[in-house]
């Protein structure tokens, strides 16, 4: 409810605040000081309104996209507890975290001799590629600097979708982020998370996890630690290359659960191409993956489906107009039991 409370003072506090000569209060305060019983019934009600407009919006671009049979099937596993998150960026983005791109390119201002390779790199998302050659030219030091300054930030206020993920996945979540927004969801939420692995310590996560579950998996490390970081193309070759164990990892991480990939690009992507190298080596099925995506106006959706398809990933197409937005109407549909009917 936390969150629909956030957003019902916001819009609440939207309209003219109340002036009495030279005092001046927020809306939201003075109709809850002044009439709480119907403060209180006006919310409720304004959350169930939420929630069906959000089910509204969901129900018909996953109609219009066909996408419906396959968001109720993610509904289903998701009732089971089988489904993980897989966080990107993109979920970050309304806190005030910069996307990977956006984050390389502000490194090149004191760095205008590798402008234009950068971003070259970033058109072809090649970002292995830019941050490699921005590590190169800035020195770890510097480099590790910007990193922690551009993540590692814990005072910025939540916002958007992430905050509904404590309420629906009690099993963790895997994150390929710096910084430490789902730290913070979880932490001010009923469901805290018991652990977190980051770093060499992700080899010991399978074991741990089969213990005592509802961990954050910290894929890429954090930001204010260059341990185990990969970002550059150097890093992800240690790590997914042919002597990294991450391909091993996530065979053992999925062995009986499904991931919902949530803010993640997938477009030219270490994880897709690790999930798609076990998939071809299974002797058994493996499990299904799915990913909300924007259906951006000229993508060629049989060639995305069969890209995501070798990896077993199956996308839920969303509008991309407003992203935040297509994505909360779509957790908050599962939360709300889907579309069975």
């Amino acid at each position: 409810m936390e969150y629909f409370r956030q957003r019902f003072v916001e819009e609440l506090n939207d309209e003219s605040v109340v002036k009495v000569r030279t005092f001046e209060w927020p809306p939201a305060d003075v109709f809850q000081t002044m009439a709480p019983h119907d403060y209180g019934a006006h919310f409720l009600d304004w959350v169930a309104s939420q929630k069906q407009n959000a089910k509204d919006r969901a129900r018909d671009f996953l109609v219009r996209f066909g996408c419906l049979d396959r968001f109720n099937r993610l509904h289903t596993q998701l009732e089971r507890q089988s489904v993980i998150p897989f966080v990107g960026a993109g979920l970050s983005r309304p806190t005030g975290f910069p996307l990977w791109g956006a984050f390389l390119q502000s490194l090149t201002i004191d760095f205008p001799a590798v402008v234009d390779q950068v971003r070259a790199d970033l058109a072809a998302y090649q970002y292995e590629d830019g941050a490699q050659l921005l590590l190169d030219r800035m020195g770890p030091a510097v480099f590790g600097e910007a990193v922690q300054n551009a993540f590692g930030s814990r005072i910025k206020t939540l916002k958007g979708p992430v905050q509904l993920l404590p309420l629906m996945f009690t099993r963790g979540c895997i994150t390929t982020n710096f910084d430490y927004v789902l730290n913070r969801v979880y932490e001010a939420s009923d469901c805290r998370l018991k652990g977190e692995f980051a770093g060499t310590r992700l080899t010991e996560a399978p074991r741990r996890l089969a213990d005592e579950p509802h961990c954050l998996l910290r894929l890429h490390g954090e930001a204010d630690s260059a341990q185990g970081r990969i970002l550059t193309a150097a890093e992800y070759a240690a790590c997914y290359g042919d002597d990294g164990n991450y391909r091993e990892l996530f065979k053992l991480l999925i062995a009986n659960t499904s991931l919902l990939f949530l803010g993640c690009s997938l477009s030219v992507d270490r994880t897709v191409r690790a999930l798609r190298e076990i998939k071809q080596a299974a002797v058994v099925e493996t499990p299904r993956h799915f990913a909300f995506l924007p259906l951006n106006e000229g993508t060629d959706r049989e060639a995305r489906r069969n890209e995501l398809g070798q990896a077993d990933i199956h996308p839920i197409w969303y509008p991309p107009e407003d992203p935040d937005q297509a994505i909360e109407d779509l957790l908050i549909s599962l939360l709300e039991g889907g579309f069975h009917d």
